[in-house]
This record gives structure tokens, C-alpha cells and sequence, in this order.
């Protein structure tokens, strides 16, 4: 069966627009996707397309606010934590989200964990993720921290630059294999987002113990190294299923989609099950 996604521009609680879209069957368990920084929901164009996904979830992304389509507001304040669990609300309501809870994404889970009540979040999904902000220096590697300087100046735009274009390469295991429109696609989304958009608030952490909590990593991650995650992790959730997959990389969800795809149905089976017990 083929699905057209469904696009609705949203607005959240201080008025900031909100990209979003959502794709297959709304009965099945709703699965949304977050993305990385500085891109877009546009980077999964692959899961969005994936049958195998299509048949058994039903797909949610948007572009987080200072990203992609949404807005970029330039004030510090319009990045609260709060505001990004307003954002997650915002599409969860626009959609009708009454059996949703997968959240795959990194630090939004926390923001959202420690400003929504009722947590509308049923299981979360770290693919080579950084579970909340302040984690960078513990987790993030010699490669991105020295990605930082390049990536948020407003005066050298040669330097901006070729940071984007090095950060793009640090995401794939081969980026000189990677297709040429998926490659100029996504720096195209890093080069909306104008280096002086402040990034995300650092948001407080919250213990969820009970919480399901699936972490994907990479061996060859160029970005995170998921074994401290993984460590860290641990000292949060007691319910947590791990997957590295040998050489993969950051952007493991394109370079090793079939091992991604078929984790996060085995993980989001796993959950639905226990909801609906």
C-alpha cells in the first residue's frame, strides 16, 4: 500500500512556526523522528520511503525550531527547554498522536520528559545520540568539539563554510560514496540556519527508570562515542536494549538503514506490546 504524507505548518506556544509532517497508517504505533543538529526532518527522506517501516508504524518528523522549515527565532529565550516540549506538544495535538511514545531523537526526549505531565513518551530511541546538551564534553569527540568555532561564527563565512562541508563528511562511514543529491541535500540544510540561531537550552535531566530506552551506536561514529552514552546511560534506565552495529557511523539511519530499521521495529513491537497489556 502507498502512503502520501500529510505536511501542516503548526505554530507553537509563543507563536514560533512548526514544520511537521506525518506518513502511514495512524492505527499502528506512532513512531516520531527527531533530527540532528543543524539539519532537518528532511534527513530521513529514507525511513520516510522505507515499506518495511510503513507497514507496521506510523511516521511523525518536524523540523525543531531554528532548523529546516521552522522558525528561527534569535533570542537565547526562544530556546528554552520548555518551548521545545511545546513544539513536541504542538505536533503531538496536530496530529492526533493518542497512542504515540517512540521518540526517535536525543536531547528533545529530556526536554520534553521534564516539561510535559502526563510523559507522553512510551520508549525512547537514541540512534548515536546526546540524551541531554550538557553531555557534549563527556560524550562528543576531539572531531566535533573542534567542529564548534567554525560552526557558530557570524564574522568568517569561508570558515562557516568549510565546517559545514567537514561536519557533513564526519556523519558517514564513506562520504565520498555517499549519494551526491543525499550529500548536497543536507548541507543545503545546514545552510539554512544562520550561525548566530542560538542552539538548545541544556536541559535538566530526569530519572526515567521505567522508561524503555533503546541506544543505536556505530563503532566508526566520527561524532559521539556511544559507550560512554551507553555507560551513562545506565545510571538513568533499568529497561534498555543496546544495538552497535560494527563500522557504523553517525548518520547510522542512511548507512546502515536495514539494521536501524530493523532494531527500531523490534523495539517499538516490544513496547507497543506492553502498552497495550
Amino acid at each position: 500500500m502507498s502512503y502520501t504524507p500529510i505536511v501542516k505548518h503548526l505554530r507553537s506556544s509563543d507563536g514560533n512556526p512548526i514544520y511537521a509532517e506525518a506518513i502511514g497508517n495512524p492505527k499502528n504505533p506512532h513512531v516520531i523522528l527527531v533530527h540532528g543538529v543543524g539539519l532537518s526532518a528532511a534527513t530521513f527522506n529514507n525511513l520516510f520511503e522505507d515499506k518495511r517501516l510503513l507497514d507496521k508504524v506510523y511516521l511523525v518528523r518536524y523540523d525543531l525550531r531554528g532548523h529546516g522549515r521552522s522558525g528561527m527565532p534569535r533570542s537565547l529565550e526562544a530556546y528554552a527547554s520548555s518551548l521545545f516540549a511545546d513544539d513536541y506538544a504542538e505536533v503531538i495535538r496536530a496530529f492526533d498522536l493518542k497512542h504515540f511514545g517512540w521518540s526517535y531523537g536525543s536531547s528533545i526526549a529530556v526536554d520534553v520528559c521534564a516539561n510535559l505531565s502526563p510523559n507522553p513518551i512510551g520508549g525512547i530511541v537514541y540512534v548515536n545520540g546526546l540524551p541531554y546538551v550538557g553531555m557534549m564534553p563527556k560524550v562528543g569527540t576531539p572531531t566535533v568539539a573542534g567542529f564548534v568555532p567554525g560552526m557558530v561564527t557570524s564574522t568568517d563565512v569561508a570558515l562557516n563554510g568549510r565546517t559545514k562541508l567537514a561536519f557533513m563528511d564526519s556523519l558517514f562511514a564513506n562520504p565520498e560514496c555517499v549519494d551526491f543529491d543525499v550529500k548536497t541535500s543536507w548541507i543545503g540544510q545546514a545552510s539554512l540556519q544562520p550561525p548566530d540561531v542560538p542552539g538548545s537550552a541544556e536541559a535538566v535531566r530526569g530519572r526515567r527508570e521505567g522508561l524503555p530506552l533503546l541506544i543505536l551506536g556505530g563503532t566508526a561514529d566520527k561524532q559521539v562515542m556511544s559507550d560512554i552514552v551507553i555507560k551513562e546511560m545506565g545510571l538513568h534506565f533499568k529497561d534498555i536494549d543496546v544495538v552497535m552495529v560494527d563500522g557504523g557511523s553517525h548518520a547510522l539511519f542512511y548507512d546502515f538503514q536495514d539494521e536501524v530499521v530493523a532494531a527500531l521495529l523490534k523495539f517499538t513491537a516490544r513496547v507497543a506490546w506492553v502498552h497495550a497489556a
